[in-house]
């Protein structure tokens, strides 16, 4: 089985923008098909079968905060790239609408396109990590 890795970063993706938490994705370990599951969306996406919680059949996908690419990234990434502005930046996440306010902030920076780069190199490097540990062959 091999899984296609932009499908995989796709479903992390769309399970960590639920912010309830409630969104889940499943690999069948057989086929390498991604299956997603969400309450919100329950018309919209193609059904799930039915034994989808079985953990030798499907293996269910990290949530982007299981693979440490949620505030630690920002921090890691502010410490690389504006050091003098750590604390300015580790402040804005005392308050919801952080990520937002963190956007702004690099674009007023200049920085937000090497944010965007930095996220998307560190995301698929994580998710390669994670497939590594978890025996998944992934194709690009």
């Amino acid at each position: 089985m091999t899984a296609k890795l932009s499908d995989i970063i796709d479903a992390i993706e769309f399970i960590s923008a639920d912010p309830a938490f409630e969104s889940e994705a499943f690999l069948s370990l057989n086929s390498g098909e991604i299956f997603l599951r969400s309450p919100d969306y329950e018309e919209e996406l193609p059904n799930c079968p039915g034994d989808v919680d079985d953990s030798d059949k499907y293996l269910p996908l990290p949530h982007k905060h299981d693979l440490d690419l949620g505030v630690r990234l920002v921090h890691a990434f502010v410490d690389e790239y504006r050091p003098s502005a750590s604390n300015d930046v580790y402040a804005m996440f005392r308050r919801s609408g952080a990520y937002a306010r963190f956007k702004d902030w690099a674009e007023r920076e200049g920085l937000l396109d090497e944010w965007h780069q930095y996220e998307d190199e560190t995301k698929t490097a994580a998710v390669r990590e994670w497939c590594s540990e978890n025996d998944i062959e992934f194709s690009e």
